[in-house]
């Protein structure tokens, strides 16, 4: 018997699924509207699988998935999800998790994603796959931070202008100005907003 948790704020959704997964062969299925109870249940039941929403009251899914892998790194965590943006997935797998269902699947797909994640593979349904595939290839595309420019970058992240970014780093202002304008150019962006939320989408300043 496979032992699967489920999380979702949302009672209606979490009922149907833990509902269509106990009515399967094989699994028994425990349903969690907070990532709290979750994290104790884990804590005191061996369980083969977490599915868990994205968009949560209180946090982010991402989070919960980080929080999951550092307390339980071989517990196998599945995103299940309204949300088909290809970055969010990036950063799910990015975080540690097993795969990604979109909640408008097929119900022969969603039980073909739950078995592939309780057999420790990638659980992507297909529309994810495609989105994932598209977002490691525009992350191997982006062009590398030197190590001058992710500190400035960072620095730009961080709220510091330009004359204070020179005044950490012993450089000229002019020379920083130079720095965010090669970058700019660099990346094919129009301002440092879009710069910024490019570097931390893609964790290309670390954080």
């Amino acid at each position: 018997m496979k032992i699967i948790a489920v999380l979702d704020d949302h009672p209606l959704l979490l009922e149907g699924v833990t509902s269509f997964l106990n009515n399967q062969k094989g699994y028994k299925v425990y349903s969690f509207l907070e990532q709290v109870s979750l994290i104790e249940f884990l804590d005191t039941t061996e369980v083969d699988l977490v599915l868990m929403d994205m968009q949560l009251l209180n946090t982010s899914g991402l989070d919960v998935c980080l929080q999951v892998k550092k307390l339980f790194p071989e517990v196998p965590v599945v995103a299940l999800s309204n949300l088909a943006d290809r970055n969010l997935i990036f950063q799910f797998m990015r975080n540690g998790g097993n795969g990604y269902i979109l909640k408008d699947v097929s119900n022969d797909e969603f039980l073909r994603c739950v078995q592939l994640g309780l057999d420790g593979k990638k659980a992507l349904c297909d529309k994810a796959k495609d989105l994932y595939a598209g977002a490691v290839t525009s992350m191997e595309d982006l062009p590398r931070l030197t190590r001058r420019e992710k500190e400035i970058l960072t620095m730009v992240a961080d709220g510091y202008t330009s004359n204070q970014i020179a005044e950490k780093l012993f450089l000229s202002p002019v020379t920083i100005e130079t720095h965010r304008r090669n970058l700019l150019t660099k990346f094919k962006v129009k301002n440092m907003i879009e710069l910024v939320q490019l570097a931390l989408t893609h964790k290309l300043l670390g954080f």
